[in-house]
């Protein structure tokens, strides 16, 4: 079975700050705070852009470069209103940042989202020139006929350099192989060394498809096929708590006494 291991998540950072636009206009603390309340990747999920530029090619360099999960609002020591995010980047923006490309955060805020009159994050975009280039490449975007007129009405956020880091994450299968393991290796037993060879070699190879299994999973109940991988972790369970209270050592077998007598002897 083939599974595709969770989208990496980082830690917030600091991706905007109340002022000044690139063009001139005002991001105010309120709709610092009102993004960072109502953002929601249910409702609307905000992807990551180079420039605000989008494409609808998949390798276009302009393509999407991750999703932002969550978003939360600071106080700055100056006494600003700070806007930071948690995002799933995609590996080549990992990349992008590792080799101190596209260090540059803004924001594009919808002010009127959805006829709410709450400001809401609809993208987050990176860029190696804050300035003038962003602008100009921005205001060539937007001057487009194809673009529609509300997004001609967002704002976009003086870029911050912020660097992310990722978040550390735990293995959710290691617990699992860890465990299994030691109880195989508590209960042992110092007879018939083979056949427990045999039974130790099928069950940790069991274990190991569960783990596997569990770690392609983003988060639990996500798929239908998250009920056939309960199943068969319930099995698993089961047959550890079995192992778990059963002898480290074999029972002796009764002893033959005199005649058809057999007593059992516990020595």
């Amino acid at each position: 079975m083939t599974t595709t291991p969770p989208a990496p998540r980082t830690k917030f950072f600091r991706v905007a700050r109340s002022g000044k636009t690139i063009d001139g206009r005002e991001i105010s603390p309120a709709q610092i705070d009102q993004m960072a309340a109502s953002y929601n990747p249910a409702t609307y999920g905000a992807r990551i852009w180079v420039e605000h530029l989008r494409s609808l090619l998949p390798d276009s360099p302009f393509r999407a470069f991750g999703d932002v999960l969550s978003l939360k609002a600071e106080t700055e020591a100056e006494g600003g209103r700070v806007l930071l995010a948690e995002i799933a980047p995609t590996p080549d923006l990992v990349k992008l940042s590792a080799d101190r490309q596209k260090v540059f955060w803004s924001i594009e805020l919808d002010p009127n989202f959805a006829g709410t009159g709450q400001a809401y994050l609809v993208g987050l975009s990176v860029t190696d020139s804050p300035a003038s280039l962003g602008t100009e490449m921005l205001s060539f975007a937007l001057q487009s006929a194809s673009t529609p007129d509300t997004v001609k009405g967002h704002l976009f956020s003086a870029a911050v350099e912020s660097r992310f880091e990722l978040a550390e994450t735990a293995d959710p299968g290691a617990g699992l192989l860890a465990k299994v393991k030691d109880l195989l290796s508590a209960h042992k037993p110092k007879g018939d060394e083979a056949r427990y060879s045999q039974v130790e070699g099928a069950v940790t190879t069991i274990a190991e498809e569960v783990a596997e299994i569990r770690r392609g999973l983003p988060a639990a109940g996500a798929f239908a096929a998250a009920a056939d991988v309960k199943v068969l972790s319930d099995k698993l369970d089961d047959l550890i708590t079995r192992l778990s209270s059963t002898a480290a050592t074999p029972p002796r077998p009764p002893h033959a006494g005199g005649g058809a007598a057999f007593l059992e002897t516990d020595c």
